[in-house]
């Protein structure tokens, strides 16, 4: 009989994950989650991928390299940022080409300042990219990959990350450690500059929805 976790999306392994963060080890957590994701479709394994970020376990960089397939969704490349994997890694990345440059991208976008447009729990993490290149050496690198491959997908990239370079290319510290990250997980209201977030996020989120429920009066 198949895992029924097989078909569950982000928010049906929220509950189980934080179990297993909850009793495991980084190890461990990375192990049933990683299993779990193998078993499922790609489109739905891209969508979950971020969760792998929350083990707080580096080794769950090579897994993102090992496993990152069609369809790339930018949940791969936050993953990766919020994981913590260094410019070095990303630049390889880009030169490998196919899925692994499409997640390297988007981590390189995903290390830009905090906005609201990212999950509460993105926002707190506040990741900074390690070992960034100088300017030069990032445009030379963006460069190349538009000289392989201009599809329409990295030059949309390549647009945002040109957009926020400077943000991307900061340094200093990051919001939350890697090793914290099941910690913010399980409970992010605790952590620095973590009430504020949640609490703007809530407003956005409640906007929304009145926003949603004047439409459907207005319709009905």
């Amino acid at each position: 009989m198949p895992d029924p976790l097989q078909f569950a999306d982000s928010r049906a392994l929220g509950e189980p994950f934080a179990q297993q963060l909850s009793q495991q080890p980084p190890d461990g957590a990375l192990a049933w989650l990683g299993a779990i994701l193998a078993t499922q479709a790609p489109a739905l394994r891209s969508s979950n991928a971020t969760l792998l970020a929350y083990t707080g376990n580096p080794a769950a960089i090579a897994w993102l390299e090992t496993n990152v397939g069609s369809p790339v969704a930018g949940q791969w490349g936050v993953a990766a940022a919020l994981l913590g994997t260094p410019w070095p890694q990303i630049a390889d990345w880009l030169q490998r080409g196919g899925a692994h440059r499409l997640m390297a991208l988007d981590a390189l976008l995903a290390y830009r300042k905090p906005a609201v447009n990212m999950s509460p729990l993105e926002q707190i993490a506040a990741p900074v990219l390690p070992q960034a290149p100088a300017r030069a050496e990032l445009d030379a690198a963006l460069a190349a990959c538009l000289a392989a491959s201009s599809t329409p997908r990295i030059q949309a990239a390549i647009a945002s990350i040109n957009k926020h370079v400077d943000e991307i290319l900061r340094g200093g510290p990051r919001g939350v450690a890697v090793a914290d990250l099941p910690r913010l997980y399980l409970d992010p209201a605790p952590l620095q500059d973590a009430s504020a977030i949640l609490e703007q996020h809530e407003a956005v989120v409640g906007g929304m929805r009145q926003n949603l429920q004047n439409l459907l009066k207005g319709i009905l």
